[in-house]
């Protein structure tokens, strides 16, 4: 089945409206990423990747893993998690589809666990994923922990990705503000992450949904969103190509103290022509 045919099909089965949708189709993804070790840590924990389609760029993934761990643990369950995603998605294989990505986790999360249990000094590592697949016009992402997808899209940004943290669910039940969340001591306190249990829950958008011209998107480690206002994020991600966006963010982490490792990936959706 072709694959635009498959991606209709998916949309009408999930497609809870009947409101009218457009895909586009004559796009270019524009991309840019980047990641510091920080001020004080000793070992960059995170990794990123950005795998585009050889033959179509109007198809790419994008991902950003934040890994956790002592003697190094952290930097091979994140580079793991990147591995296996973008290897189970690659050789054009972009099904914009929930399930693509669900399917892409899983495997990584059985990975990293493997890689626990045959390794001692490795026990309790684990790491955070976010991920975001476009093609064909259309949008899909994964997400486990507190690495973030953002959009800006009509002057608004918007945190596509709920964070897996016990802060977290404590400003969902009222218990906290927004602004109680960002320096409660407990923030950091994952709920969710990838290797520390045989069976994890995986966050994914309900439904793939239509990317549009002039859109922003933003994956992103903690170490950025620790010393980051979104506020701040949107003005350096607006009227920025994505290379001076991301040299912005980091810069801006790393002067307000950079305590974490950062990284970011921007990706922007532009005219073909």
């Amino acid at each position: 089945m072709h694959l635009f045919t498959l991606l209709a099909k998916t949309l009408k089965r999930f497609k809870t409206t009947d409101q009218p949708m457009t895909i586009i189709q004559d796009y270019v993804i524009s991309v840019a990423l980047a990641s510091d070790i920080g001020c004080q840590r000793q070992n960059n924990e995170d990794a990123l990747q950005y795998l585009a389609s050889s033959t179509d760029p109007r198809t790419g993934l994008a991902i950003v893993a934040d890994g956790m761990g002592g003697h190094k643990a952290g930097e091979v369950a994140s580079q793991e998690a990147v591995s296996v995603i973008a290897r189970h998605c690659q050789d054009g294989y972009f099904l914009t589809l929930p399930q693509t990505l669900v399917t892409a986790f899983q495997e990584a999360n059985q990975k990293i666990n493997n890689y626990a249990n045959e390794h001692f000094e490795c026990r309790g590592m684990g790491t955070t994923a976010t991920a975001l697949m476009i093609s064909n016009g259309l949008g899909c992402y994964g997400h486990v922990g507190d690495t973030r997808l953002y959009r800006i899209r009509d002057g608004q940004m918007e945190q596509l990705t709920q964070d897996h943290t016990l802060v977290a669910q404590m400003q969902e039940y009222g218990m906290i503000t927004k602004e109680q969340a960002r320096i409660h001591p407990k923030k950091n306190i994952l709920t969710n992450a990838l290797g520390t249990n045989p069976d994890i829950l995986v966050d994914t958008s309900d439904a793939p949904f239509p990317i549009r011209i002039g859109d922003i998107y933003l994956l992103c480690s903690d170490g950025l969103v620790d010393k980051v206002t979104d506020e701040e994020m949107m003005l350096m991600l607006t009227d920025n190509s994505p290379e001076q966006a991301c040299k912005l963010l980091v810069d801006a982490a790393l002067d307000n103290g950079g305590n974490d490792n950062i990284s970011v990936i921007v990706l922007v959706i532009q005219n073909k022509h």
